[in-house]
């Protein structure tokens, strides 16, 4: 009785041992994020690499997804290409946003953009490990200004 009992206590206390090793944690960060412009550096190559891609916008007020026409979705490439070093802010945005912007590209990838105001969005994937991308955009053109864009979209008739 004790060898079996021996046998089980040590089969069963190495098998609890072998179990706890993670070897690729997918949701587990370890470490720092390489850079405060991160995500969005993720979305400007695919964007280089012509990857199709669909953008809503959401209306957190109205709760109302609006899909964006095709022919708006160089708002996007235009804005972070506007962007500088200047623009990217190390401390985190704590506001209630009016608008979200959801980028869907055809690889199952998504990219959530909160536009908190006339002034500042923080970037982020739907499921990404690290602290969303903080933005400015002051000195951003007016006519890449994304609560501008959120603004014309929700104001912008639907066809049915």
């Amino acid at each position: 009785m004790k060898k079996f009992l021996f046998f089980a206590v040590s089969t069963l206390l190495s098998l609890m041992l072998c179990s706890c090793t993670i070897q690729d944690p997918k949701y587990i960060s370890l470490s720092k994020k390489p850079n405060n412009h991160y995500y969005t550096s993720e979305i400007k190559k695919k964007l280089l690499e012509n990857d199709p891609f669909t953008l809503y916008v959401f209306d957190t007020n109205l709760y109302k997804e609006i899909k964006v026409s095709s022919d708006e979705d160089d708002i996007i490439e235009n804005f972070i290409g506007s962007l500088t070093e200047t623009n990217y802010l190390d401390n985190y945005i704590v506001e209630k946003e009016p608008f979200r912007i959801k980028i869907v590209f055809d690889d199952t990838s998504k990219y959530l953009i909160k536009v908190f105001s006339s002034s500042n969005i923080s970037i982020s994937p739907w499921d990404g490990t690290f602290e969303e991308d903080s933005i400015s955009m002051e000195n951003v053109p007016l006519g890449y200004n994304l609560f501008e864009f959120c603004s014309h979209i929700q104001n912008t008739p639907t066809s049915n």
